[in-house]
């Protein structure tokens, strides 16, 4: 028999009987450390979780203005003064993955402390991510591109914000693939987090636009020179506008690898390497290839001798000599996804 004086700690025991086997002693202790383990993770969790959400609250307050949530790109905390200037998208979907962020967080605290948190916060925190949503249309344009394969009428985000929703001029330079990626990612997240099918669909438009950037066109022998330019009114193929995009083409296959959707996929004829064909191909086999294709593409084209990648290739005239480098947390993480989706080993 053990007894425990409650108001000691679980080391400062007494025991009454010593035939209590030490193997019996050192059990209740592994037990009894790990259920104060358990806690205190699960303090720390919920504590961290709080500060997440009052530094969120916080730069709603400080950094957006307006019913329509425009975002300042600077605060300054001694004069309380924000920025005339506006952040690009790309600094705006930060604001959307740290919200969602936090609904994983709740999502994941549902079932501690019966709860509470989940109960005081997801709510508010969908509604800050739909009115987030809605008014990055802020940001939005409609052009029309040709592409490799086609002619067509997008709208998509351009890189700074308008004062009239889905007025932004995306044409040229203005607006970029990369940032889209980002968008991808949030609205995917999103998808999981609410359910809401408006995310998906979202998501699936701007993917299907990005991957209209892929560069299938061919060179002497047939194959594609592959990689997706920084937009469509650049030239140079850059790591943050192919790794990026993994992620969210993984996730898609996720979605309909035991679904039998159809999506049109767009390539150039490898016999006379001009005519552009248009076929239907099951969505998650798309989606699947589309991320392998993008893997080994930088990995044979940005991936140079020391393991680092560079930051982008082409257009460096009058000197080349300038290396660009890049560490892109990303790739690394959501890799991992596409060796799980493949099956296979893959570089990582």
């Amino acid at each position: 028999m053990i007894k425990f004086f409650s108001n000691r700690p679980f080391w400062a025991l007494s025991l009454i009987s010593l035939s209590v086997s030490p193997l019996c002693v050192k059990q209740a202790y592994a037990q009894e450390l790990h259920t104060q383990r358990s806690v205190h993770d699960q303090n720390k969790s919920q504590q961290n979780l709080l500060r997440a959400i009052q530094l969120i609250d916080r730069s709603m307050d400080v950094y957006f203005s307006g019913e329509d949530f425009k975002m300042h790109r600077f605060y300054n905390p001694f004069t309380k003064v924000r920025s005339e200037e506006t952040a690009s998208v790309w600094m705006y979907s930060a604001s959307i993955e740290a919200v969602n962020a936090v609904l994983s967080g709740l999502k994941k605290q549902q079932k501690v402390d019966n709860g509470k948190l989940y109960k005081m916060y997801y709510s508010r925190y969908v509604d800050l991510l739909a009115k987030l949503h809605a008014n990055a249309a802020y940001y939005l344009g409609t052009f029309t591109l040709t592409s490799f394969t086609q002619h067509k009428e997008w709208t998509v985000y351009a890189v700074d914000r308008v004062r009239e929703k889905g007025k932004a001029n995306v044409t040229g330079v203005l607006n970029v693939y990369d940032d889209q990626m980002w968008l991808v990612r949030e609205l995917l997240e999103a998808y999981h987090l609410t359910g809401q099918d408006r995310y998906l669909q979202e998501a699936e438009y701007l993917t299907a636009y990005v991957l209209d950037g892929w560069d299938c066109t061919l060179d002497e022998k047939g194959k594609e020179h592959g990689g997706i330019p920084w937009g469509p009114g650049y030239v140079t193929k850059h790591a943050c506008s192919n790794a990026p995009i993994i992620s969210p083409l993984v996730t898609l296959y996720e979605i309909y690898k035991n679904k039998g959707d159809q999506i049109i996929a767009h390539s150039i004829d490898q016999k006379d390497k001009l005519t552009r064909i248009a076929k239907k191909e099951r969505k998650a086999d798309f989606y699947l290839r589309f991320a392998k294709r993008i893997y080994d593409w930088q990995k044979a084209n940005l991936l140079n001798e020391k393991g680092v990648y560079a930051d982008m290739m082409g257009d460096c005239y009058p000197d080349c000599s300038i290396a660009y480098e890049t560490v892109n947390g990303v790739r690394y993480r959501k890799n991992t996804e596409l060796r799980k989706a493949v099956g296979t080993c893959i570089f990582l």
